[in-house]
């Protein structure tokens, strides 16, 4: 008799816990989502299947990744939060440049890939990649790991950078030139110094030679 009481207590717990747990109490209410300056929910969405359901019914892998289906998400994690709020957490993909093929624009990620503008975007401040061709993947990178080891100061100031002739721009105009890629960081640390004596005595550059590292010239 003791154990079939028991038995009858159990199935009842289970029963309410499944009828508790696929009430609407546990329906699928909002997404939150954190990591978005580029692109917008409504983006996203787009790239999924998901419909009002209830929250343990959503493969959250799944959903996740069919977010980072979408070409300017470099990842994605979905997690629940009590009852029935999912938060999507988003890491884009990094601008770094602007790129021109004929009539249309592409933007340099930090990676080094070619992508398209996403809906809306703001162009802002990107420095210009010029005298390229899209097909040179390989030289996309090279490009990539130069503008992302710029100091933050120095990038923001870059309008252009002339893949053919190895040449940084600046906003003020001052060209530097760079050469190959060999030696990239004591170019770069040897522009600072550079920069920074110009600055200490309120003078400016109209190119800044540093194809050879330890000679370079600069032409005020």
């Amino acid at each position: 008799m003791q154990r079939r009481i028991i038995s009858i207590i159990i199935i009842s717990l289970v029963t309410v816990t499944y009828g508790f747990l696929n009430s609407s109490y546990f329906s699928l209410n909002d997404l939150e989502w954190t990591g978005l300056t580029i692109l917008s929910p409504g983006d996203l969405l787009f790239e999924t299947s998901l419909s009002g359901a209830n929250v343990f019914r959503i493969d959250k892998r799944d959903l996740a990744e069919q977010i980072s289906s979408h070409i300017w998400v470099k990842d994605a994690a979905v997690n629940w939060n009590w009852p029935n709020r999912l938060i999507v957490n988003i890491r884009e993909r990094q601008p770094l440049a602007l790129v021109a093929s004929g009539d249309s624009w592409f933007i340099l990620d930090s990676e080094g890939l070619i992508l398209p503008p996403p809906r809306g975007f703001n162009f802002g401040s990107l420095p210009l990649v010029t005298n390229i061709d899209l097909e040179e993947g390989e030289l996309f990178f090279s490009i990539a790991r130069l503008l992302s080891a710029l100091p933050d100061g120095l990038y923001e100031n870059i309008s252009e950078w002339n893949a053919k002739e190895q040449i940084l721009i600046t906003r003020a105009g001052t060209q530097i030139l760079l050469g190959n890629m060999r030696d990239l960081e004591r170019k770069l640390t040897a522009l600072e110094l550079i920069l920074e004596e110009l600055s200490n005595r309120g003078a400016s550059a109209k190119r800044i030679d540093l194809r050879v590292v330890n000679s370079p010239v600069v032409i005020e």
